[in-house]
């Protein structure tokens, strides 16, 4: 037996002696079934929007040790490419409530953390009848550590600087307060354009289509864009020490020098899905992808206009870890997540996360707290000759757009949590000895990294079932 066979026993037998004692102490709480809110206007067809963005750079970004956040642990910061920022969109329908989607130029946060803001946030929620606030992390792979993964190794020590973590939160929260205080009446639009040149290839499925979001105010002022697209802002590549939002930051950039836009941004389904090797120097890279996607973005001509109707699931559910390795990382506290007892687990432990389906007008959203793979997607699955197992697609969970029973169904992923990797079950596998401890080769020669990333095999199955449960309970 080597040394990661011994770690592997050692790590998950304390998670499974974690559970037991959890266990013994308490019962995890009943989580009942939400149902659907639904906000109309039924007298002029109008939304009310409003937009904020602060930036949230520590002014000793140099000075004190911080840790670039998505590829090695022990990372050091050692200066900065361009700014981090949050940014804010409140949303109603004039009447009935509404809704705060958030987009965070960092790599992620827990849902505990993002439940520190909504709690944070109880007066303001409760003065404004706020239905949903919903932070979504444009996963940055060079952005600060705000998660906790990528800090010291030995002796294991969080990446998360408390200070900072604490600025942003608070970051967040006032971008909160100020987009509703900003808000105006306009109308909702919705467009899409396929950008399959800025997508690197080799997946059984990537999602290149890049969805727009557009307020336009009744008033002339600037519009206010959510965008959504499928691929990793890891483009600054795992040597970076330099603090940046890497393509959103660009993207952004580009599209305010042709026209005055308040944009904000969340990821699809990026699971091993990257910018195209557009230009060897990696920052030029970044700058293209995001210029490119930008001249996208500008060119949809397919707009609709949307009803003045939001509805909002907001469903949380226990995520069972199979991941002991994951589960250790909680145990010691290294990131700030709380683990529940859960017969379903062989460790005994599970996760208290959410999903949230959201609709505005007639454009079905679904967040998630991982990274999915496009395949859970659009169920373009591998066959049993090119999966991972040699086995057929026909083990794999419901595609989420079948599910929907709509194929513009928009995913924001890395939204409320950050529960890793999310792989379909017929590609998934597993050292053999050393399970979510060390990554492993399949039957093609394909390593496989993401399954030491996610919380369980079954994962796909679980988020296919809480969301089919949500369909019935809201469509019908």
């Amino acid at each position: 037996m080597d040394l990661g066979d011994l770690a592997t026993k050692a790590l998950r037998a304390i998670a499974i002696k974690k559970g037991k004692s959890l266990a013994k102490k308490m019962d995890a709480p009943v989580i009942e079934k939400a149902q659907p809110v639904v906000m109309k206007n039924k007298t002029d067809g109008l939304f009310n929007a409003g937009f904020a963005c602060e930036e949230v750079m520590p002014k000793d970004v140099t000075a004190k040790k911080y840790y670039i956040a998505g590829y090695k642990m022990d990372h050091p910061v050692t200066g900065v490419n361009d700014p981090l920022t949050v940014r804010a969109m409140w949303l109603d329908c004039k009447d009935g409530g509404g809704i705060v989607l958030v987009s965070a130029d960092v790599i992620g946060l827990t849902g505990f953390e993002v439940n520190r803001v909504r709690e944070s946030l109880a007066d303001f929620t409760k003065q404004t009848d706020c239905k949903l606030i919903s932070i979504s992390c444009t996963h940055s792979h060079a952005s600060i550590d705000t998660v906790g993964y990528w800090g010291r190794l030995m002796p294991p020590q969080s990446g998360v600087d408390k200070e900072y973590l604490e600025q942003l939160l608070a970051a967040i929260k006032r971008v909160c307060i100020k987009a509703y205080e900003n808000r105006r009446e306009g109308k909702m639009y919705v467009g899409s354009i396929r950008v399959p040149e800025v997508i690197g290839t080799g997946r059984a499925s990537v999602d290149d289509r890049l969805t727009r979001f557009r307020f336009v105010p009744e008033d002339g002022g600037a519009e206010t864009w959510f965008l959504n697209f499928g691929a990793h802002p890891n483009t600054m590549g795992g040597d970076c020490t330099k603090v940046s939002a890497d393509y959103p930051y660009y993207l952004r950039e580009a599209i305010n020098r042709e026209k005055e836009v308040n944009v904000l941004f969340s990821v699809g389904p990026i699971a091993s899905v990257n910018i195209e090797d557009l230009a060897e120097d990696r920052v030029e890279r970044t700058r293209l992808g995001g210029e490119m996607l930008a001249k996208a973005a500008l060119a949809i001509d397919n707009d609709e206009l949307m009803p003045a109707e939001i509805t909002v699931v907001h469903q949380p559910y226990y995520a069972p870890i199979e991941n002991y390795v994951l589960g250790f990382m909680f145990i010691l506290g290294l990131c700030s997540a709380r683990a529940y007892p859960n017969k379903e687990s062989s460790l005994g432990l599970a996760l208290l996360t959410e999903m949230n389906y959201i609709k505005i007008g007639t454009q079905k959203i679904l967040t998630l707290g991982g990274e999915t793979f496009a395949e859970n997607v659009d169920g373009k699955y591998f066959d049993a000759a090119n999966s991972g197992t040699g086995i057929g697609p026909e083990v794999n969970a419901k595609p989420l757009r079948e599910i929907a029973k709509d194929d513009s169904l928009v995913i924001f992923g890395v939204t409320n949590d950050m529960t890793g990797y999310m792989v379909p079950s017929n590609n998934v596998v597993l050292h053999p000895t050393q399970a979510y401890l060390s990554s492993y080769r399949d039957n093609l020669d394909r390593n496989h990294y993401h399954e030491t990333n996610g919380l369980s095999v079954e994962i796909t199955h679980l988020v296919a079932k809480e969301f089919e449960d949500i369909i019935k309970r809201t469509e019908g």
